[in-house]
């Protein structure tokens, strides 16, 4: 008698989890082979759906792009609050930085997002994959790291002025350039990256 072999079934979601869980995925996905890399096949596979099904919660590449960025930022954002104990924060990185919600200078906060980063390093390469990429302007994804980073550059200016810094401004550009620097050096698995002690060391020479 041949034996029957146990299927798994994918655990049955609502549409609101089920929505998560895709964005979760697609967010894995671009990590790994960049917008133009992944496709709606390879996603609905990771999924356990079809094509068709996956569409019914999202209209295609470029929305699930978009969508993928506003639940990256929301959930390092909350993880970078919590890390500081500062309550108050959406989690809209784009409108709602966190020094707005917090007295912390601009050391302290980087500190936090460095050792919150150190534990996700998907989201850091998604970044950095989808930063690269959207140097295009014709990239879906130029405008909003366009605006992202107008509106980093202006929270970390505000944090940077709790420093007493001389050019705060200067110094935020300095900060933010050297952050990303070092996470493409930590990505890169060739080489064996204190991620979170250089931080401290460039932070100690940048902010100070």
């Amino acid at each position: 008698m041949r034996r029957r072999t146990a299927v798994t079934r994918p655990k049955r979601m609502n549409a609101e989890d089920r929505r998560r869980h895709i964005l979760k995925t697609t967010v894995s996905c671009i990590s790994q082979f960049g917008f133009w890399g992944f496709t709606i096949r390879v996603l609905a596979d990771a999924e356990h759906i079809t094509e068709a099904g996956l569409l019914y919660y999202f209209s295609g590449k470029e929305e699930l792009l978009v969508e993928a960025l506003k639940y990256a930022d929301h959930i390092n954002q909350i993880a970078i609050a919590e890390h500081l104990g500062v309550t108050g924060v959406t989690g809209d990185v784009l409108a709602d930085g966190i020094a707005y919600h917090c007295d912390h200078g601009l050391k302290t906060i980087l500190q936090a997002t460095v050792e919150t980063n150190a534990n996700r390093p998907e989201l850091v390469r998604l970044y950095t994959v989808l930063e690269g990429e959207a140097l295009s302007e014709d990239h879906p994804a130029h405008d909003y790291f366009v605006t992202r980073e107008d509106n980093l550059l202006k929270e970390y200016t505000v944090a940077a002025e709790r420093d007493h810094v001389a050019d705060p401004a200067r110094t935020a550009l300095q900060a933010l350039s050297a952050m990303e620097g070092l996470q493409l050096r930590w990505l890169n698995d060739a080489r064996e990256v204190d991620f979170v002690g250089e931080w401290r060391a460039l932070a100690d020479l940048i902010i100070r």
